[in-house]
């Protein structure tokens, strides 16, 4: 708390003298605002007053000492309490303390300490600790969790509004009460077992439980209570619908499993024997007959690349949570990927410019980025001759490569949603999701894809990828590299 804070402090004696000694210094050196009051009386109408930070009370006074005040005051009031002793009560002391009085002091030690730097330094710390608490208090209050204070002998000692509501009662009417009242038997018995644990433990112990078909999940804080007997917090929230969704991930993710081995296996296998029966045709069918045996081909090989696809795609959703990423040699997979393309397009022209040896942070599944990029660009090409050109870009801490295309291009106002689940052109013969799989892909990678205009016309889309550590800084183009950039690629493409 700020020294120069200006706190409202009552204080309490039936001393006028000493009274007005203590409320100068602390005015004065201190730059408190004080009240006074030489009984309990007069202490009860200067707190209806108004807002008091703090009470420092003598505890000797006639009629009404400070013990008595503090329980008129925690009545209706919540401000913390200095009690003022004398040598020798250190019992009045204890029994204060057990009370809930937040500090003791003797009074001797006030008078002698000048520059009153005890009492000032007990007032900040006691007013700072209630703040804390109230905000505290409000937060556990307004918490959607159900949030209680239990005893090792499984009584209720606070609970806070959410949990009342959780049993339709009050707050008060749940204080008090065993916990195995609100609870079925071997539920309460569970929470007050892993609640012993975590006291004996001195830590916090996380479990779950059920009620019926709701599901819980729980924690168990140790604390001490004021009469020194052990207790715990137990913060309670229901995850019944998590635990539904849980199970619905579990079926989804057996389903795709189950597609993904239909898909490598089964489909696969058939595009092989149409294919291969394809290939077969061609020694008996006329010239009219082989543009439709090129065609079964083709659609074949179109198959071949879905069901890649989607083998991929069903690779990511299962790593989804936690993916390896290693040391990938990016010329090399850029190489392979244009050498299949190729092969698969014999119409296609396809460019690979001086690439650089560099390795990049990946998984085995960086072949469907690029394989998925080179088939997108031929096969929305609507040029006589499809052109596609793969160049690259090295800096200190990563690696871009542009794979530029001659076909239609795409309109600005699609250039973000085309990498969207299910996202295709109206007149586009894929599916969609090749291109959000490779969004999906670098997005693991910790790297990024966006689309540029490509001059005259086409489109060309851009992977940034980065570098494993220990190669940034490191220029791979060779001797005539520079140590933070070397470029690829001419601004236009020929």
């Amino acid at each position: 708390m700020p020294g120069d804070e200006s706190l409202s402090i009552l204080l309490v004696d039936d001393s006028a003298f000493f009274l007005s000694l203590l409320a100068d210094k602390l005015e004065s050196q201190y730059r408190m605002t004080t009240m006074t009051a030489t009984n309990a009386a007069e202490a009860m109408v200067e707190l209806g007053k108004g807002s008091v930070d703090c009470i420092v009370s003598d505890y000797r006074m006639p009629e009404t000492n400070g013990l008595e005040l503090y329980e008129m005051v925690a009545a209706q009031h919540d401000v913390p309490f200095i009690l003022l002793t004398s040598e020798g009560d250190e019992e009045i002391a204890s029994r204060a303390i057990s009370m809930g009085i937040d500090e003791y002091l003797q009074k001797k030690s006030v008078r002698e300490d000048e520059p009153l730097k005890l009492l000032v330094n007990r007032i900040r710390t006691v007013v700072e600790q209630r703040r804390t608490q109230r905000k505290y208090e409000r937060l556990v209050d307004n918490s959607p969790d159900e949030i209680s204070q239990i005893s090792v002998d499984g009584k209720i000692l606070a609970a806070n509004e959410t949990m009342a509501t959780a049993f339709n009662v009050s707050q008060s009417e749940l204080v008090g009460q065993p916990l195995s009242a609100f609870l079925p038997d071997e539920v309460a018995s569970r929470r007050l077992e892993e609640g012993k644990r975590a006291i004996a433990a001195g830590s916090a112990v996380t479990f779950q439980d059920s009620i019926g078909v709701r599901h819980f999940h729980n924690i168990a804080v140790p604390l001490s209570a004021t009469s020194d007997v052990d207790s715990m917090q137990l913060v309670t929230r229901e995850i019944t619908l998590q635990k539904r969704n849980e199970r619905e991930l579990e079926q989804k993710s057996e389903k795709l499993a189950m597609i993904n081995r239909i898909v490598r296996h089964d489909i696969n296998n058939d595009v092989q024997l149409l294919t291969g029966w394809a290939d077969r045709l061609k020694d008996h069918v006329d010239e009219a007959g082989m543009d439709t045996v090129e065609r079964i081909e083709d659609t074949g090989n179109h198959i071949a690349e879905l069901t890649a696809i989607a083998r991929d795609f069903v690779e990511s959703l299962e790593d989804d949570t936690d993916i390896a990423l290693e040391r990938t040699d990016l010329g090399r997979t850029l190489e392979a990927e244009a050498s299949k393309k190729r092969t698969a397009y014999e119409d296609a022209n396809i460019v690979v410019d001086d690439l650089p040896r560099v390795e990049v942070r990946a998984n085995e599944l960086l072949t469907s980025v690029f394989g998925n990029l080179l088939s997108n660009a031929i096969r929305h090409n609507d040029s006589e001759q499809p052109e596609v050109r793969i160049q690259s870009q090295e800096t200190d801490t990563n690696v871009s490569v542009r794979v530029a295309d001659n076909g239609p291009g795409i309109r600005d106002d699609r250039k973000e949603s085309i990498f969207g689940k299910g996202s295709k052109g109206p007149a586009s013969p894929g599916t969609g999701v090749g291109l959000h799989l490779v969004a999906a892909l670098v997005d693991k990678y910790g790297g990024d894809v966006w689309i540029e205009d490509n001059e005259p016309h086409g489109a060309v889309f851009v992977v940034e990828l980065p570098k494993p550590p220990s190669n940034r800084g490191k220029s791979t183009a060779g001797e005539g590299g520079t140590d933070s950039e070397t470029a690829h690629w001419p601004r236009q493409t020929e």
